[in-house]
């Protein structure tokens, strides 16, 4: 009889612990597929009037930026959400922790660089000179010496153009309008020559018939485009190994060509050949 009770009591014990050694692995297992799954949502900053990246029309959400989103989202199972706002009010959501990154065509550099860790680049967009589409004996940057170039407040491209014409000894009259909406009326009443836009922006425009333009050839500079995202913060880091996964296979299937083609009718997903990212 004691024999009996010895065995049920040993058979007792190791259920018990058993179980408890059962319920650890569970949790364990639990815990580990928590710490391995990936973020479940991202919430993206962008511009509300930026066309054609990223603008809010008749209440609709369009621009190349959306469709870009879209794409990620379907690579990745991460839902989308977007808060837009003028351009400069993007970083302040980021900064503050209303968004997750900044979709609106941003441009990599050495001072943001120093802040925000980037993902991989999703275009390469050159800011270039723009001349009437009968001025074909344009072709480098150059050749507009003599004449008058007019650039929007604040253009990159612009300031950068102003250093360039300087260092190339490049003669030309540079103005500078509070608007590209200004920038093109000028244009088109011959009150300047040549303008300074991005690549992208100038073949939305040239493509739908806004502007009578072409592009010289060569580049004033070209920019990296990316995603930035907070530094030194775990979901960050998730999102930005998640959205940069996402980038490369769009690039490999041409994901991204088929939205550049058609806001642009131009491909800008790839490095342009020997060019020069500024930085």
């Amino acid at each position: 009889m004691k024999n009996i009770k010895k065995i049920l009591s040993f058979a007792v014990c190791a259920c018990m612990i058993f179980g408890m050694t059962a319920c650890g692995s569970t949790k364990n297992d639990s815990q580990k597929k928590e710490e391995t799954k990936g973020p479940a949502k991202i919430i993206v900053a962008s511009g509300s009037s930026s066309v054609p990246n990223s603008y809010v029309e008749n209440g609709v959400h369009k621009g190349h930026e959306v469709d870009i989103w879209n794409a990620i989202s379907a690579k990745t199972g991460i839902k989308v959400e977007f808060v837009t706002g003028d351009f400069d009010t993007l970083f302040g959501y980021l900064d503050s922790g209303k968004a997750d990154t900044v979709g609106n065509t941003i441009t990599i550099n050495a001072k943001r660089q120093a802040k925000y860790d980037f993902s991989e680049p999703y275009a390469y967009i050159p800011e270039k000179l723009v001349v009437h589409s009968d001025k074909t004996n344009i072709k480098k940057l150059k050749d507009i010496s003599g004449m008058t170039c007019g650039f929007s407040s604040g253009s990159n491209g612009g300031n950068l153009f102003q250093q360039i014409a300087k260092e190339q000894g490049i003669n030309i009259k540079l103005v500078t309008y509070d608007s590209s909406d200004l920038l093109n009326e000028a244009f088109r009443q011959g009150k300047v020559d040549a303008m300074i836009y991005s690549a992208g922006e100038v073949a939305y425009k040239i493509k739908n018939h806004i502007l009578d333009a072409r592009m010289v050839e060569e580049d004033v500079t070209v920019g990296a485009k990316a995603y930035p995202f907070v530094k030194g913060n775990a979901n960050s880091e998730k999102l930005n190994k998640a959205v940069t996964k996402a980038i490369q296979e769009m690039k490999k299937d041409g994901t991204l060509t088929k939205i550049y083609q058609k806001w642009y009718g131009m491909d800008f997903s790839e490095k342009p050949k020997d060019a020069k990212i500024a930085n």
